[in-house]
């Protein structure tokens, strides 16, 4: 196999996410394996199947698609806020989806009666990040009210929020408390216990891990932290140690030069428009790799396994290294390791350019 190359290590995922999946079933949570992140690699599937996920979800159709053809029982949630132009193909394929839209939720409710089906959903609520969900909460009772009562062909299965994607609002006992109130609010709106209360991704997983997630909350969307462990400075948490990364980027070198470190003329902007400012440390020993940011995106998110290796920037075909300080000679068409952060795990896996290697 060629390089750049992402070596999955499968043996090493499915034991970092049966501790994802048994911690939070321990609490009574359940955890929705996204796989949105990784592209919905097939390989991946059926390593979180083997490793007991009853549900996977994504963003993308085509995703839930492959789901259900690797195996019809596995539940698939739809994380995306439906497109109207989507609602057939999305009940055709999901079972569950996220909604904040009653627009959406009757023509959802139309597509699933004529498909003779009974679609679940689930409705967002805000509760700071403003991204998905209903910010008024009368809103959110009179929509919550429309589905159970007049929606006869959809299942109201509970409400959720997302936290720190968009606004970076943190997860929190009190937001998650904020949660838990609007779900007994809407409870009491429709005469029943509500089943799920959704409360967000990967960022709301420490709060677990702590011991500090308040009872009430009954399913976490996971996906970034089933992979990788890239929560550590944010969340003073580590999903798991640096020896049991599972996935690895593996590049090669195709330039070893002592050259400046402060480019040399007037300074405009990088390849993808950007005011940059450079610190001059004298001559120092740069590598270029043959992988760049059409393939991993921000290369300054890459975890060199060469602790003493700093990524200085790059483009879209190449990343530079400062190799100054390592303590191995590097030489041309040397292969150079890195863990990844969330954005490079999610472009690394759909780059049609980087070769998948699974052991």
């Amino acid at each position: 196999m060629g390089y750049p190359k992402f070596v999955i290590d499968k043996k090493k995922l499915k034991h970092n996410a049966k501790n994802v999946l048994d911690m939070c079933n321990d609490i009574g949570i359940e955890v929705v394996g996204v796989i949105k992140g990784i592209n919905g690699l097939e390989e991946i599937i059926k390593t979180l199947i083997d490793a007991g996920f009853k549900t996977l979800a994504s963003s993308r159709l085509s995703q839930l698609k492959r789901v259900k053809e690797i195996n019809p029982n596995i539940l698939t949630y739809d994380l995306r806020i439906p497109m109207l132009s989507e609602v057939d193909e999305l009940v055709s394929c999901a079972d569950i989806s996220l909604n904040s839209s009653l627009e959406i939720l009757k023509e959802l409710n139309r597509a699933a009666s004529e498909q003779n089906k009974i679609h679940n959903v689930i409705i967002m609520t805000e509760c700071g990040d403003l991204r998905e969900g209903i910010f008024d909460e009368e809103e959110l009772l009179n929509t919550t009210r429309t589905v159970e009562q007049e929606l006869k062909n959809l299942h109201l299965l509970g409400i959720g929020t997302n936290l720190g994607c968009y606004g970076s609002i943190m997860p929190t006992p009190e937001k998650m408390m904020e949660l838990i109130s609007k779900a007994e609010k809407v409870s009491k709106a429709i005469g029943r216990r509500i089943e799920v209360v959704s409360g967000g991704a990967s960022t709301s997983l420490p709060l677990v891990a702590k011991g500090t997630m308040p009872e009430g909350i009954t399913q976490l969307r996971v996906g970034d932290a089933l992979y990788i462990s890239d929560l550590d400075d944010c969340f003073d948490y580590k999903v798991f140690p640096d020896e049991d990364e599972a996935f690895t980027l593996q590049a090669e070198i195709v330039e070893l030069k002592n050259k400046p470190s402060h480019p040399i003329g007037t300074i405009a902007v990088d390849a993808f428009g950007n005011k940059k400012e450079y610190e001059d440390k004298g001559i120092r020993r740069r590598a270029l790799i043959a992988v760049g940011r059409q393939d991993l995106g921000d290369c300054l998110h890459l975890r060199p396994l060469d602790s003493n290796i700093e990524v200085i920037g790059g483009s879209s075909d190449h990343t530079i290294l400062d190799i100054t300080e390592s303590e191995h000679c590097y030489e041309l068409g040397d292969i150079v390791s890195f863990h990844v952060m969330y954005e490079n795990l999610l472009m690394l896996s759909q780059s049609e350019y980087v070769e998948k290697e699974y052991i």
